[in-house]
């Protein structure tokens, strides 16, 4: 008797565990909103591309000053991308309200999207550019 309570104690505490893959974690699905535009990587080649996000995320994250800045998508009409991964790498973010702010990023910041052929995936060191569409 004492071996089967101790087999549904066990189940009863893995239950809550074993619904947690279902809890996000990759792919378009988990983004709230489709931000679509063109990757342009350094070497010129323009791909378009939906779900656009940065390492997940729906900004773009980095430092301004001493300080750091997070700026949502909604509020960017472009990012141009100079310097390089040693010496730094820094965004001239324009912004759909307001002048541009130049920030550094980290080079190794993935950026992907959904193309018609498939996921795609960057590196910020590799990009050139990235152009939101809209407004």
């Amino acid at each position: 008797m004492a071996r089967r309570t101790w087999s549904i104690a066990i189940v009863w505490l893995a239950l809550p565990l074993l619904g947690m893959g279902m809890l996000g974690g990759g792919g378009s699905g988990g983004l709230e909103r489709n931000f679509e535009g063109t990757f342009v990587d350094r070497d010129g080649t323009k791909v378009e591309a939906k779900w656009i996000n940065a390492g997940g995320e729906l900004a773009l994250t980095g430092e301004l000053g001493r300080g750091d800045l997070r700026i949502s998508f909604d509020n960017i009409r472009s990012i141009a991308f100079s310097g390089d991964a040693v010496k730094g790498l820094v965004a001239k973010v324009s912004l759909r309200k307001g002048d541009p702010v130049d920030m550094k990023v980290r080079a190794s910041l993935a950026f992907s999207g959904q193309t018609r052929l498939g996921l795609y995936q960057i590196r910020a060191r590799d990009l050139q550019a990235v152009e939101f569409a809209g407004e």
